[in-house]
């Protein structure tokens, strides 16, 4: 497959900006996670958009499940819109922006650093309002982003969460394991993505699913899917899918799941059991040795593996880049241009 559009290719620098990433920012990351250490905080709080949204509640998964700190989502329009008083006492605050730009995120972590909170950024580009306005600011390092559809720059979102778990806990093994999978991006099955792309051409309507930590992940893919092939995709946790949504569920209707090598696994695969009793068509992203161990569990299913499992945490950064391969694909096959959707911008200014 020839790299003929931005996003395969920024897709493609991930591994060498995990690498950039674990050399950079050290004391800033000692700095900030000594002070969370000595004064745990009662509570983690996220400002984010878009795409940094999704890697936002990636870090909400990653954090509780790691370090056991109540973690949510701040919506800025609770404070530039309604004007609500938060309270931020003995909190934390994570900020993640590509660009640092938006009137609304740089407005919130201003008030919630006003209000006493260690507001920590992670944004791509250089000198943006959001890093003025944190008291610490660690760089994506992914550079310019030319794509409209962001890529690198979540991946860079995910591998910059992990970091900060592995110096908050004193980990240095979970690091490690992240850099190691920067090298494991680069085993990549072609025939298997494209054997995946041609049994989705036709489609028009999917359904995305993930649960834990892959949850996030199936968020981004539902979103991507809309915005690079004008394909009508929701995103559901695998224990919520068995609501209201499994009524759209009918002979042959197209699932995109990711199976994890975590917690979830049991019941992810009890849920892919009854969706191949409904006959629907079954597309899952999931690591070698899962796909090998459950083969039985997984016939008539379509697979993209991704290499074997490092930690489970670090292979929803592998899973993401496979998947952002294969819509990059699809968008090309279907005649359009994953760069350039027709009616987006790559910053979104929102108040």
């Amino acid at each position: 497959m020839s790299l003929k559009f931005w996003m395969q290719k920024e897709t493609e620098e991930s591994a060498s900006i995990i690498k950039n990433q674990q050399i950079d920012s050290v004391e800033i990351l000692n700095e900030v996670t000594n002070r969370l250490q000595k004064v745990p905080p009662n509570f983690v709080a996220t400002l984010a958009r878009g795409s940094s949204d999704h890697a936002a509640s990636f870090s909400k998964y990653a954090i509780e499940t790691h370090l056991g700190i109540m973690t949510a989502s701040i919506a800025p329009s609770v404070h530039t819109i309604y004007k609500s008083n938060i309270n931020y006492k003995n909190s934390f605050v994570i900020g993640i922006s590509q660009s640092g730009k938006s009137s609304d995120l740089v407005e919130s972590m201003a008030f919630a650093r006003k209000k006493g909170a260690i507001t920590l950024a992670f944004v791509n580009e250089k000198n943006s309002p959001l890093e003025h306005e944190s008291e610490y600011c660690i760089p994506l390092l992914a550079n310019k982003e030319q794509s409209v559809a962001a890529t690198k720059s979540f991946i860079a979102s995910l591998s910059r969460i992990i970091q900060l778990i592995s110096y908050w806990k004193k980990d240095s093994n979970l690091n490690k394991q992240l850099l190691n999978t920067s090298d494991q991006l680069l085993n990549f099955n072609e025939n298997e993505m494209n054997l995946f792309v041609e049994n989705l051409l036709n489609e028009k309507s999917i359904l995305v699913i993930g649960r834990g930590h892959s949850f996030p992940i199936a968020l981004e893919s539902a979103l991507k899917l809309k915005e690079t092939c004008g394909l009508h995709a929701e995103a559901f946790s695998g224990a919520e899918i068995l609501h209201g949504p499994f009524e759209l569920i009918q002979k042959n209707y197209p699932i995109l799941l990711y199976l994890s090598n975590d917690e979830t696994l049991d019941s992810m695969l009890k849920l892919i059991e009854t969706l191949q009793n409904k006959n629907a068509k079954i597309f899952i992203i999931t690591t070698n040795e899962i796909a090998l161990k459950y083969e039985k569990n997984l016939s008539n299913t379509y697979i993209f593996k991704t290499a074997n499992s490092i930690n489970s945490l670090c292979d929803n950064i592998l899973s993401i880049y496979h998947f952002y391969k294969l819509a990059a694909f699809l968008s090309q096959k279907l005649g359009r241009n994953p760069d350039l959707p027709k009616n987006l911008n790559k910053v979104t200014d929102t108040i």
